[in-house]
């Protein structure tokens, strides 16, 4: 390797690096906007803020249907649900915007939602 091909990926190494730094403060930046939307069939039946600091248990009973949802450590997870098939349940807990937990046998879905969309967010699909 020549001097300028050391140079040249001294370069690109700190442009990664700004570049990661960047998008962890976008990441990181405070959230105070979300909330969880606990909807049954597409109608909001419950709301909560979301922090780290939210600490909350939803029960959804209807028509024989039973959902647990719990706000705990700044993650949303579905802890118990009366549903056949549980994929609800093992889904992982989620905790950034945009994120959902889908319960289809019960028409139950639980996401976090903010009104300030920030492209960093969005995939190449959605733009």
């Amino acid at each position: 390797m020549k001097k300028n091909d050391i140079i040249l990926v001294g370069i690109i190494l700190i442009i990664g690096l700004i570049a990661l730094v960047a998008m962890k403060m976008v990441q990181n930046n405070d959230h105070s906007d979300l909330e969880v939307l606990i909807k049954h069939d597409g109608v909001v039946i419950q709301s909560y803020p979301f922090t780290q600091k939210t600490d909350e248990t939803y029960v959804y009973e209807e028509n024989g249907e039973r959902n647990v949802v719990q706000i705990k450590d700044g993650f949303v997870s579905m802890i118990d649900a009366d549903c056949r098939d549980q994929i609800c349940v093992k889904t992982a807990s989620i905790s950034k915007n945009g994120e959902i937990i889908v319960c289809l046998p019960h028409k139950l879905t639980v996401e976090i939602f903010s009104e300030q969309v920030v492209d960093a967010e969005l995939d190449d699909i959605a733009d």
